[in-house]
């Protein structure tokens, strides 16, 4: 009997389609793959998430192509652990967000049913509409996925997506939120000015200085300043915000350095003394990020979840593979206490195959 869940994930930097097998623990990553966008793609994602503009046809064809891309990820995962559909129980698809606003509604892409008729896998999707009509953040999701890894452990597990989330796990009881932009602004203001991806290994950034007037005046931002539960995503922290706080004077890779200090400084004031910090998420591959991060939190151990048994880059696909898992035994997952949900939910639509 098919004991395997496949999870799919593409975050908020919308570089591409990370996916995994595990086993029915969801601790063991069974194989693991990468499946970019095309730059096509890509670019109706942009303009998507930061201008929210656009005809209902092209969503649906963007819909649809994410869907696809989705479904060739599985594909991809089958043929490396030489699996075919029937050794998969089901998959957990996260989805694409495009629009994300905590309390109120939350829209991911690439729809279920879609992906469960090309690869003929029962499929789960649309995990955060359940919570939000809870009165939930529908974010973040994870930290229950956390505190399974942690496998009862104290300590502290930082997603560096293109937004930031934070989970706290001590003595057993569980609090996570988004703290704010993590590689989002960094992605957007390279893309703009230099045409690239990403700031890769932080060199760019590192060519700058910190520009102080530019830090504080984001830092007085309302969002870091409210209480958890608490979300957000790239429709809030995009460009357009990022210009209400610059003059046009500033040197571009100063505004690059600076980026990197929101994200450092909205992090590290949401991690306990002494912590055991865990990393994860496309963020760790920032080294100037990384290095940011350990000497601004010299009191606490600053690893990444490789020490915890899931590599970085597929924490989050893992999660939604144990979500799915979770959801086709009736069980919940969310945490009443991250989201702010009234009650624990069992989330996700099943596309039945």
């Amino acid at each position: 009997m098919a004991n395997n869940y496949i999870g799919l994930i593409s975050g908020t930097s919308l570089d591409g389609v990370d996916g995994v097998i595990i086993n029915g623990a969801g601790k063991k990553i069974l194989t693991q793959a990468y499946l970019p966008y095309s730059d096509k793609l890509k670019q109706s994602l942009l303009e998507l998430t930061q201008n929210s503009k656009t005809s209902l046809e092209n969503l649906a064809n963007v819909d649809i192509q994410v869907a696809s891309c989705f479904a060739d990820t599985v594909y991809l995962l089958l043929q490396q652990a030489g699996l075919k559909a029937k050794n998969i129980k089901a998959i957990g698809s996260h989805g694409q967000s495009i629009f994300h606003q905590g309390g109120k509604y939350s829209m991911q892409i690439g729809h279920g049913a879609l992906i469960a008729e090309q690869t003929n896998i029962t499929t789960v999707a649309d995990f955060r509409m359940q919570d939000v009509a809870a009165d939930g953040q529908g974010a973040p999701l994870t930290p229950l996925y956390h505190q399974h890894m942690l496998n009862g452990k104290d300590g502290v597990i930082i997603n560096l997506g293109g937004i930031a989330n934070i989970t706290h796990s001590f003595n057993g009881k569980i609090i996570g939120f988004d703290t704010g932009p993590a590689n989002t602004l960094l992605d957007n203001w390279i893309k703009k000015h230099k045409g690239l991806d990403y700031d890769r290994d932080g060199i760019w950034s590192r060519s700058g200085v910190v520009i102080q007037a530019l830090l504080n005046s984001m830092l007085t931002d309302d969002y870091f300043h409210h209480n958890h539960p608490k979300s957000t995503g790239p429709e809030y922290f995009n460009l357009d915000w990022l210009s209400q706080h610059l003059n046009d004077t500033e040197r571009l890779e100063d505004v690059q350095r600076t980026l990197i200090e929101l994200t450092v400084m909205s992090v590290s004031a949401n991690i306990p003394l002494g912590a055991d910090v865990y990393l994860c998420g496309g963020g760790v591959h920032n080294l100037f990020l990384f290095e940011r991060l350990v000497y601004q939190n010299p009191d606490s151990k600053v690893t990444l979840t490789n020490d915890l048994g899931v590599f970085v880059d597929y924490v989050e696909a893992a999660a939604f593979g144990f979500f799915a898992q979770r959801t086709l035994a009736g069980l919940p997952s969310n945490l009443p206490s991250v989201t702010g949900a009234k009650s624990e939910r069992v989330l996700g639509a099943i596309y039945q195959i």
